[in-house]
């Protein structure tokens, strides 16, 4: 059964997020099959908004389109409303539908159809 869950620590991704740039002060979340790691994003979240560096899917916009709604989906829950896409022009969430232009997505919440209770618990 395939899991999106939140990874503790970025053992693994070193090389990744060198590549990119990036510290180990990101956060990672999975795709898990089973034990095989069927996709990933890298993010980080601050009190205003989330930066999400990297989605890997392997090829399957679907499987993307969950890793995304999931990190987006911890950052809602903390009340944070803004989402900023540093992994390219032509992003997933471009070809979801969630953005038209630019970079950002806000507010959050509207991808969930309004999420209530991310507004209450900012």
């Amino acid at each position: 059964m395939l899991q999106i869950l939140k990874k503790d620590g970025v053992k693994g991704y070193e090389k990744i997020l060198n590549d990119l740039g990036l510290g180990d002060d990101v956060m990672i979340s999975e795709a898990v099959d089973g034990e095989k790691v069927k996709g990933f994003g890298i993010y980080k979240i601050t009190p205003e908004c989330i930066f999400i560096y990297m989605i890997s899917d392997g090829g399957d916009l679907m499987l993307a389109d969950g890793i995304l709604r999931s990190i987006l989906f911890l950052a809602a829950l903390k009340g944070i409303e803004k989402a900023e896409f540093l992994c390219g022009s032509d992003t997933y969430p471009k070809r979801l539908g969630m953005i038209k232009d630019g970079a950002v997505l806000e507010p959050i919440s509207e991808v969930f159809g309004g999420c209530e209770d991310c507004k209450t618990n900012k």
